[in-house]
């Protein structure tokens, strides 16, 4: 690319870059989509595993590590309440009235607490031991924690549900994020999509997809974005044919973007970790590692020498990777909805049951902790599974990000892939269809034996993860 033509699209960058520093946003603070996630491995885990029997003697349990929560009823109330982390005050009356028997939790936690598992132990225990206290018995269906670089920005958000009636199913997830691409207007249609689309994911990854109910989650640093984003919310949840049910909102003047998001399931959900058996294969919908373009393309805009090396070692010249980069956002804006809609008609009716000649056993999304979602169904379904291909939609641009220490894990993404664990026959018919509807299905492995959960990976694995926590849960051969 000619210098000219660098020097053009470094001032468009920069233009946007002192748009968000105007608002009082550093946007090289925020961890684009997934990214802002508490690390999983090294903090959150072991930190949950820490209290956890305490919080249950309390009668406050957190479920099992799900996708998404699934409860029994016919129909469900949410209230929702945002607290300080700092002093989390909750509103014993209302809650009283309510009498939720669930909730979703949203954390936002300032980075050095999200730095360590006894930091973030500490603030999570003290809002948890408030809630069970006013309480009782509660089950913490779904958590989600995200890093700030504001000790002003932190928060506990929770969506109560009180459940009306048994019979039905339904699903519900919360996903947030801060940005998709700083080079992106804030809270435009295509960022507002990307955010809603990744919270939805994790219903469209059990087959739930029908009458979907948004409950935004959103802040920004004026009144006027906050409009904007709003509205973008709507437009969004009308074009899916949603309902969008604004609430109580967190108020910190930093940009946040996100839902709890519920679905009726009319099918029982892949949860079957225990039926896993040794030959069943694994499918992604498609390849992933959507984050490394965006910031690969962002360090590229602040450092000319870095888009250098980046068209010597990759081929991308500034503006092939502008196009991809582009290209990236599109596929995360649109909804995983198809996908659903074929693990639906591959799931148990809610009066059969599983037939692994018939049914998907397991599913998940690969988000946020990139391939090492493989490693979480490995040890929920006590399986060792063997992965022999890691399709990256661009190996390039995740090696470029691995190497350069841009992005500590290059195969993450935000409202990802979607893997699909079943017989042979099953995944057979399921690759058809999702090829058959546009979608480009790979074939990555299969399940080697149960017992002992491992992963085999190949040893280019080795290039897209620079984070050792991550990679050294893998055999690399």
């Amino acid at each position: 690319m000619s210098s000219l033509g660098y020097d053009v699209l470094f001032r468009e960058f920069a233009e946007r870059i002192e748009y968000y520093r105007g608002l009082g946003v550093n946007p090289f603070s925020l961890a684009t989509g997934c990214a802002v996630k508490v690390d999983l491995v090294d903090v959150l885990y072991p930190a949950l595993r820490s209290i956890s029997f305490e919080l249950e003697r309390l009668g406050l349990k957190i479920a099992p590590r799900r996708d998404a929560d699934v409860f029994e009823s016919r129909g469900f109330s949410v209230y929702r309440g945002v607290y300080s982390v700092d002093d989390p005050r909750v509103d014993s009356n209302s809650l009283m009235v309510a009498k939720p028997s669930r909730a979703i939790i949203l954390a936002q936690v300032h980075q050095r607490i999200a730095s360590s598992p006894e930091y973030f132990r500490d603030v999570i225990w003290r809002f948890y031991y408030r809630i069970a206290s006013t309480i009782g018995e509660l089950i913490v269906g779904k958590g989600h924690s995200i890093v700030s670089a504001s000790i002003k920005s932190q928060f506990f958000l929770v969506d109560f549900i009180s459940t009306n009636s048994n019979g039905g199913l339904v699903a519900a997830n919360n996903d947030t994020i801060q940005i998709i691409d700083p080079a992106e207007d804030p809270g435009s249609f295509r960022q507002v999509s990307v955010a809603l689309s990744n919270a939805l994911n994790d219903l469209f990854t059990i087959g739930a997809w029908r009458n979907i109910k948004v409950y935004p989650v959103y802040d920004a640093p004026d009144s006027r974005l906050r409009a904007v984003i709003k509205s973008n919310m709507d437009a969004y949840t009308s074009s899916i044919g949603g309902e969008l049910i604004d609430t109580v909102q967190p108020n910190t003047e930093s940009l946040l973007m996100g839902a709890t998001v519920f679905a009726e399931l009319r099918r029982k959900p892949p949860f079957y970790y225990d039926r896993v058996e040794p030959g069943m294969e694994i499918l992604v919908s498609r390849p992933y590692g959507e984050l490394a373009a965006i910031n690969a393309y962002m360090l590229a805009m602040l450092d000319r020498e870095i888009a250098v090396e980046l068209e010597k070692q990759t081929g991308f010249s500034i503006d092939k990777l502008l196009e991809f980069k582009h290209s990236i956002i599109d596929l995360m804006a649109k909804p995983n909805v198809n996908v659903a809609r074929v693990i639906e008609s591959r799931l148990p009716s809610l009066e059969e049951d599983f037939d692994p000649r018939e049914h998907i056993a397991v599913t998940t999304d690969i988000t946020g902790p990139g391939v090492y979602v493989f490693k979480e169904i490995a040890e929920l379904s006590r399986t060792s599974i063997r992965l022999d291909k890691i399709p990256l939609l661009s190996p390039e641009i995740s090696e470029f990000a691995t190497r350069n220490f841009i992005i500590p894990n290059a195969t993450a993404g935000t409202n990802g892939a979607i893997v699909i664990v079943a017989s042979s026959n099953v995944v057979d018919w399921v690759e058809e269809e999702l090829k058959r509807l546009g979608e480009n299905p790979v074939r990555v492995g299969y399940v080697v034996s149960r017992g002992e959960a491992r992963v085999e990976a190949p040893l280019e694995l080795r290039k897209y993860i620079a984070a050792k926590s991550y990679l050294k849960e893998f055999e690399l051969k």
